[in-house]
């Protein structure tokens, strides 16, 4: 329980004061009247002494007795009934102020981490209510405490006849005394102390009658018994009211008893007014089961009560109450709730008389008194129980002893029984500070009490036992008695007001001895659903016991501090309730427990709701509806709970806009529906409408539903445009166009005047109930710039007039500002209306309103950047990146583009060349004076304005202008302008071509135009256009092209001289098409038309006169062209050829252009820039002359020509046109399209993959290339008659054959070569004849004459004759190509590193000789 302003010990004595009557006459009352005050009022605050007295025990010792109260209560006191009780506890709670709450930490304990909790130090309504409480109830009895041990009869020296009073006054106390049954008031013994007081009035009476009056008082009565008390010594004139007023705090609040509210004396518990006791009990006694009625006690249940003989036992002991009030104690009323001052003709002398009559009083008269009935009922109760020690003991070993849950009947005892006299004496020991003695009697009658089986009686001496032994030591005392007299009140007894009092006296002493868990128990047993508002007191007292405890229990704490407020609630006991709530929810916030806050929440909304706290109210409701404060935890409340939720916020929100919201300030925000700030996205400049006619598209430009994966391709196209424009710069920020959460927002984007501004915002539903939301607007701030004179809108806004926003669904809001002149704008929020929608509305109940409350309020928008994550401050904190995406800055207008595209297809086929016209014009206030075009795949997409021919001749030699598409090294191009300037209004015509890939699926085509605007300073001086098409790209040709080396010698083309021409061996392309089209394709049947080839020194011939090829889906051709060196004069031009297939022509002239195109080789387009090359700047050493070898047969192995095959198709009624460009390096390569690796034809086998790494030292790799690169450096040729005729008959039978061989060198390199005439393999001259005229093959049976093993030298691209001589045996048909020819770089030759290498060198030749005819003999032809 929480902390009390008075300790265990002092709150034990206050409860178990002395009571002392108080019998006041009209005369008497009407003086202290005067201070607002009657005379019970006017001693209150002095009934408590400052000095310590002694009072003497049974013995003769004398005991010191501390700050001993006496109470003084007005002997005609009636206890209020029982609605009136309950009434006035219920206001003594409500209006009991209490304290500010302080702050403290509960440390944490397991897994609980350490709370901060606001808690209330003290609960003074609780001691307040406890305190009302004991002065209510009824006096009982089976114990003493609550009976008058002694009467002050108080007349005043005003009267007539003041002794007449005196003894009228005193028979009146003697009749209520001895009046048979014993009703109110109750008396402690029949020989009870009377003291007589007599008041004087300094200011009104006369002070010599005063004494003569006091004089024969004390001569009738004794002086011991008598006092005289001035009073009044002060006009009521002179009344101060700043003196203190100590009788405040005393006075019990007067209230109303009747339903009228008329006031009446009768709720005062210190008035003498006869009071209307129809509803107290007429006669309950102890055993009697006749006459019963209900329970008295405000806090009692309103069962009615029965005897112990059914189980039960009444509630209040038995008393009877006479009406036979004399009439002078009727007293005139004071106005009930009127604010008035006490004392005011009272001085400080008159304040000491008091304090000294009643010092006087309790020293002179009471304890004397006390200490004589002390020895005489000791005398009376030791006499007694020595004559009653073996009757008991007796009756104990017949009956046994029985626990109280046996009780069969009850027990009825005199007022001069022992037991009772006991008792007697126990509690006036008590009262008086005689602890020991007091708990040796206690448990004397405790005993008794058990065996009579008198179990009240039982439970009253148990529970005084108890607390006389913790009174007397505070270590050391049965807590067991405590348990077993609760128990027993609650269970056996059924008298709940002593169970409470039982309780408020128990929990006291267990928390001074540290036991709150014990305590918190007691208070919990007290809970029952009669009493609302006992049990939200106990509920609260046994949260504060877990929190106090040693080791603190909050999430107990939190519980029963729930209870306690429901409880409290459901008494009547709002603020309460609300407080009790708002301390439990400190323990459930941020735990995840989203029922236990939402009930907590809608309680705190509620109540503060009906107290008129509309801000609290708002709050709670507010954490009910925003799912943003529930920590990843989601509402889990039903469709109607939400609903109820949903509803109680609007009504909350619009009381609060209604009555405390002041207008001149910005409107609160609203929870609902949650806005996502980060996902805000900010458009600069719209789109503009598309064009009228459908065969125009216009750019896709940058819109709000635009896709932004692919942004970092658009920042490396613009960084490109900026570098081509402005040069290359060390830091590149991106124009933005589009601001969300993933792009760099660090610095405030432009707009233009009068260009629009969108902000798209998404609204979220987290409930289960649809929301209407209307009337959307954004809420900006406008700062113009200097020397600008803004009109009165500077900034147009525009209203979006609303949606319905289902459960749980997603709506994005697009809002729209329109800046008239230059400055800052700065959006800060969104302004709407919210309802509930119509169809949850109308299922109200009939009679109600069914039309929704519409409340408008706002949310701001607030974004920030990336968490920082580089120095080691930011990586220790969390820390945001800037994010300036809501602070636009206006600048002055700007020239702006619109760019529209006719007829983009959707479809096309692989290799498809196409062209589109594209219409640029300036639409802005200012003129354009620089445009450029970013194209993502420049390899199949170009921007040209005019068309560039190529002239029709099979073979030409393109310039250099001519040749820059092949030389393109970035993404961008320059757009010509009129005149260099694009004035506003103007347009231009450009065509955009082009080129489908060779590999079916999407073809993305991406544009980003870049403009400069004349004169324009600063970061707005460029604008961008973005564009995006995708077009599907299907099936249609496949190619495989390869090369091969002829062996025959050609000689080149060219202009060149006749004698300067080179012969050079050739190539042979074969091209195989087949068309892998689908057959339900929009283009199923193509046509081979032509080829191209595109080199530096090769062309293309064809081998015969060829024809245009149709084929249809899965067919499939060969065809076979052949490749001759041309001697190029330019060095870096290309040599384009053509052959076409018949006379069918290529419409489309720009497919040249995309022929050279093939050999742009970019990077990737995001690909990080390389790393710096340390060694760039640094010259390379000359080459070797191995290395120069080595480049010379790598350049005469080079094809470098880009192949096209053309075609043609049909689709949908139009022909299309298109080509296949392919790439071949080296002589002997090979390439398929599409998707195809390279097939090199001559590669080498690679070796193995090897997991585990070899260890040996790897040689140093020759720079030669490959042995198959290298068997083609020297052909070889011959010169030798075709026919000869020879007689071998008559002229001589060996014919002689002489010929020469031409040895050509197809390189740059000097070369030594060495020709065998006669390999091994093949018969040499052995003499044998052999005729071949009709063998199938050629003979080799040649003889040699001379040397046959050669050593020719061959300068670079060189020619060597070697003449060759051979002897024919008979006629026939002669082979001259069998031979072996090696050759070996000079190089090589000088150092001796290389070893021959054979070359390809066959000759395909064949030589007839024929015998001269008869009659012929001597001729000889050659």
């Amino acid at each position: 329980m929480a902390q009390c302003k008075l300790t265990p010990h002092e709150y034990i004595q206050n409860a178990f004061a002395p009571q002392v009557a108080i019998l006041c006459s009209e005369d008497a009352d009407n003086l202290c009247l005067k201070n607002n005050l009657r005379f019970v009022e006017l001693i209150q605050p002095f009934c408590r002494l400052n000095n310590e007295v002694r009072i003497a025990d049974p013995s003769g010792n004398t005991v010191p007795v501390r700050s001993l109260r006496v109470v003084f209560e007005d002997m005609n006191r009636r206890p209020p009934q029982p609605t009136l009780g309950k009434k006035l506890l219920s206001e003594v709670v409500s209006t009991t102020p209490w304290d500010r709450p302080i702050t403290r930490t509960v440390g944490a304990s397991g897994t609980r981490e350490a709370l901060d909790l606001e808690l209330q130090p003290t609960t003074p309504w609780f001691e307040a209510w406890r305190d009302t409480f004991l002065h209510v109830q009824y006096p009982s009895d089976h114990e003493f405490t609550k009976h008058y041990i002694a009467c002050i009869v108080v007349v005043a020296s005003t009267s007539e006849n003041p002794m007449d009073q005196l003894n009228r006054l005193s028979q009146y106390q003697h009749q209520q005394l001895h009046q048979t049954p014993a009703r109110f008031p109750k008396w402690f013994s029949p020989n009870i102390l009377k003291f007589y007081l007599l008041i004087h009035d300094v200011t009104a009476g006369d002070l010599t009658k005063s004494e003569q009056v006091f004089e024969q008082m004390t001569s009738m009565y004794g002086s011991s018994n008598c006092h005289m008390l001035q009073i009044n010594s002060r006009h009521i004139g002179q009344t101060d009211v700043h003196l203190p007023d100590p009788w405040s705090q005393f006075l019990i609040q007067r209230a109303s008893c009747d339903p009228g509210g008329s006031s009446s004396e009768a709720s005062s518990g210190t008035g003498t007014p006869r009071e209307d006791v129809s509803g107290l009990p007429s006669r309950v006694t102890e055993g009697d089961t006749t006459d019963c009625c209900e329970s008295i006690h405000p806090l009692s249940p309103t069962v009615p009560p029965v005897d112990e003989k059914n189980g039960t036992f009444d509630i209040m002991p038995g008393v009877e109450i006479s009406a036979d009030v004399p009439v002078m104690v009727n007293r005139p009323s004071l106005p009930a709730g009127t604010v008035q001052h006490h004392g005011g003709c009272l001085t400080s002398s008159d304040v000491d008389r008091i304090r000294i009559f009643v010092h006087e009083f309790c020293v002179r008269s009471l304890i004397p008194h006390v200490e004589r009935q002390i020895r005489y009922l000791n005398e009376v109760v030791t006499n007694r129980s020595r004559s009653k020690s073996l009757l008991s003991a007796t009756r104990r070993w017949l009956v046994g002893n029985k626990s109280p849950g046996s009780a069969t009947n009850s027990v009825i005892y005199s007022p001069e029984a022992t037991e009772l006299q006991t008792r007697r004496l126990a509690d006036l020991c008590f009262m008086f500070g005689l602890y020991e003695l007091a708990y040796s009697f206690y448990h004397t009658a405790k005993n008794d009490f058990k065996s009579d089986q008198a179990w009240l009686y039982f439970a009253g001496a148990q529970e005084m036992a108890a607390l006389a032994a913790f009174m007397q030591n505070s270590s050391d005392y049965p807590k067991r008695y405590l348990e077993n007299s609760l128990q027993t009140y609650l269970n056996v007894c059924k008298v709940y007001n002593f169970a409470i009092r039982s309780t408020l006296l128990s929990s006291e002493v267990l928390k001074h001895c540290g036991e709150y868990g014990e305590a918190a128990m007691m208070f919990i047993k007290l809970t029952s659903e009669e009493s609302d508002l006992l049990s939200a007191l106990m509920l609260e007292q046994a949260a504060h016991c877990f929190i106090n405890s040693q080791r603190p229990l909050p999430r107990k704490y939190a519980f029963h501090m729930t209870l306690a407020g429901h409880r409290f609630s459901k008494a009547g006991q709002r603020s309460h309730s609300l407080r009790a709530y708002k301390q439990s929810f400190q323990v459930y916030a941020s735990r995840g427990w989203v029922l236990a806050e939402d009930h907590i929440h809608f309680t705190l909304g509620k109540q503060a709701h009906h107290l008129k706290q509309l801000t609290e109210g708002l709050e709670a409701y507010t954490h009910l509806v925003d799912q943003r404060l529930k920590k990843n935890a989601s509402s889990q409340q039903s469709l109607s709970q939400q609903t109820a939720y949903v509803r109680e916020f609007i009504n909350t929100f619009h009381q609060y806009i209604q009555q405390e919201w002041d207008s001149s300030t910005s409107l609160p925000c609203l929870p609902l529906p949650l806005i996502d700030s980060q996902s805000t996205s900010v458009l600069l400049g719209a789109p503009q409408d598309p064009p009228t006619s459908s065969e125009w598209t216009c750019a896709s430009y940058v819109s709000l539903d635009s896709d932004m994966t692919n942004n970092e391709r658009w920042y490396s196209l613009e960084r490109n445009l900026v570098e081509t424009s402005h040069g290359s710069s060390l830091v590149f920020r991106p124009n933005l166009q589009l601001l969300n959460c993933d792009t760099p927002n660090t610095q405030s984007p432009i707009v233009p005047v009068n260009e629009p501004v969108l902000v798209e915002i998404l609204m979220k539903n987290p409930l289960a109930v649809s929301l209407m939301i209307s009337d959307v607007r954004l809420v900006f701030s406008f700062e113009p710039a200097k020397h600008v004179e803004a009109n009165d809108a500077p900034v147009k806004d525009f209203l979006y007039s609303g949606f319905n926003l289902p459960a749980g669904a997603e709506e994005k809001v697009r809002l729209e500002l329109h800046p008239q002149c230059t400055g800052k704008l700065l959006i800060k929020g969104v302004i709407y209306k919210l309802c509930l929608t119509p169809d949850i509305t109308s299922g109200h109940p009939p009679g109600s309103t069914s039309s929704p409350v519409i409340i408008e309020g706002q949310q701001l928008i607030e974004v920030k950047g990336p968490r920082l994550n580089n120095t080691s401050a930011e990586k220790c904190s969390v820390i945001y990146a800037c994010d300036k995406r809501l602070e636009i800055t206006v600048v002055p207008p700007m020239s702006r583009i619109n760019v529209t595209f006719h007829d983009i297809p959707q479809i096309l086929s692989c290799g498809e060349l196409c062209s589109i016209d594209v219409l640029i014009t300036n639409i802005g206030p200012a003129p354009v004076s620089k445009l450029l075009l970013a194209v993502s795949d420049p390899n199949h997409v170009y921007l040209d304005i005019e068309e560039t021919l190529l002239p029709a001749k099979p073979i030409c030699v393109l310039s250099d202008l001519e040749t820059a598409d092949s030389k393109i090294a970035n993404w961008t191009t320059t757009v010509a302008l009129p005149n260099g300037v694009l004035n506003s209004g103007d347009v231009i015509q450009p065509k955009l071509w082009l080129h489908a890939p060779m590999t079916p699926g999407a073809f993305d085509v991406e544009l980003l135009f870049y403009y400069e605007t004349l004169n324009s300073p600063g970061r707005s001086q460029y604008r961008l256009v973005r564009h995006y098409s995708s077009i599907y790209v299907e099936r249609s040709l496949s190619f495989q092209v390869s090369s091969t080396i002829s062996q025959n010698l050609q000689e080149s083309l060219g202009d060149q001289q006749e004698n300067k021409r080179i012969c050079s061996y050739t190539s042979n392309l074969i091209v195989e098409a087949q068309n892998n089209s689908e057959i339900d394709s929009t283009c199923s049947t193509y046509t081979v038309i032509g080829l191209s080839g595109n080199s530096e020194k090769w062309a293309v011939v064809p081998h015969s006169r060829l024809q245009g090829l149709q084929l249809k889906s899965g067919e499939s051709c060969h065809l076979c062209v052949k490749c001759i060196q041309h001697l190029n004069t330019q060095k870096h031009g290309l040599i384009i050829s053509q052959l076409h297939f018949g006379s069918c022509q290529v419409p489309l002239n720009s497919w040249w252009r995309f022929s050279l195109r093939e050999r742009i080789n970019l990077q990737d387009l995001v690909a990080d820039p390389s790393p710096p090359n340390p060694s760039s700047e640094h010259i390379p050493p000359p080459p070797t002359p191995t290395q120069q070898d080595a480049n010379h047969i790598i350049d005469a192995n080079s094809l470098d020509m880009v192949v096209s095959i053309l075609w043609k198709g049909e689709r949908g009624g139009r022909e299309i046109w298109g080509q296949h460009s392919i790439y071949l390096k080296n002589l002997g390569d090979g390439v398929s399209i599409p998707s195809s690796p390279l097939c090199q034809a001559g590669e080498e086998e690679k070796p193995p993959i090897r997991i585990i790494p070899e260890t040996s030292l790897q040689p140093l790799q020759s720079p030669l290339p490959q042995a198959s690169k290298l068997k083609h450096l020297v052909k070889i040729s011959a010169q030798f008659p075709k026919c000869l005729e020879h007689d071998f008959i008559s002229n001589s039978r060996l014919c002689s054959l002489e010929y020469e061989l031409c040895l050509h060198n197809c390189s740059s390199c000097q070369l030594t070569t060495f020709l065998n005439l006669c390999p091994e393999g093949f018969s040499g001259s052995n003499g044998g004849v052999s005729n071949h005229v009709y063998s199938p093959q050629a003979s080799t049976q040649l003889l040699y004459v001379g040397g046959t093993v050669r050593k020719v030298s061959l300068l670079p691209w060189g020619c060597s004759t070697v003449p060759v001589r051979v002897l024919i045996t008979s006629p026939g048909t002669y082979s001259l190509g069998v031979f072996y020819l090696t050759a070996l770089r000079n190089t090589a030759v000088e150092v001796k590193s290389d070893q021959p290498i054979p070359q390809a060198c066959q000759l395909h030749t064949a030589v007839t000789v024929r015998q001269v005819p008869k009659g012929n003999h001597l001729s000889h032809s050659t």
